[in-house]
């Protein structure tokens, strides 16, 4: 009797969970530490996120910001990798005042906004925090492939800099 109770049991426990669907949306992730790419990592971002909030969507033709809080003044560069894997620079060299900024463009002058060539999918952006200015010649985001790549050239690019940060953040394009 006591078998025929359990299985009774899972049968209607398993009729009810099947008519679940279950729905997982990515938050936002922090890729700040100690450790992290191979180098040292400062914490000097403690908050980085799409506009509408992480893991939020967008349309083609919409405009994107972006909120990042640091604890020191410095310069950013953002970057994103498509569903495909192709790699994109929203800007670089970005100023940054010490506490919460709020970034609509590579400049005053000009806004970021979803382009028609966008892909439908997860986007992931990341930004690298530097003090100074990055030396632009010394790499090129332009034609870089896949997740080792992007993460390679970040690498490369914040290493020379005693304080470094990288955060990530999520969106999607409908």
């Amino acid at each position: 009797m006591k078998t025929f109770k359990v299985w009774l049991l899972t049968g209607l426990l398993v009729s009810l969970l099947s008519s679940c669907t279950v729905t997982f949306i990515p938050s936002d992730v922090s890729i700040s530490g100690r450790v992290r790419f191979g180098i040292e990592l400062n914490d000097v971002i403690s908050e980085f996120r799409p506009d509408r909030g992480s893991g939020s969507s967008y349309r083609i033709g919409d405009s994107i910001g972006f909120v990042i809080r640091t604890n020191q003044s410095g310069y950013v560069t953002l970057t994103e990798i498509d569903p495909f894997g192709n790699v994109e620079t929203f800007g670089r060299n970005i100023p940054v005042g010490m506490g919460t900024t709020i970034i609509n463009g590579p400049d005053a002058r000009s806004e970021f906004a979803i382009g028609s060539n966008s892909v439908s999918g997860l986007h992931r952006v990341r930004v690298s925090f530097t003090p100074s200015p990055t030396d632009l010649t010394r790499v090129t985001y332009r034609g870089i492939i896949g997740e080792d790549g992007w993460t390679n050239i970040i690498v490369t690019e914040v290493r020379p800099y005693t304080i470094r940060d990288i955060a990530e953040t999520t969106y999607f394009i409908q």
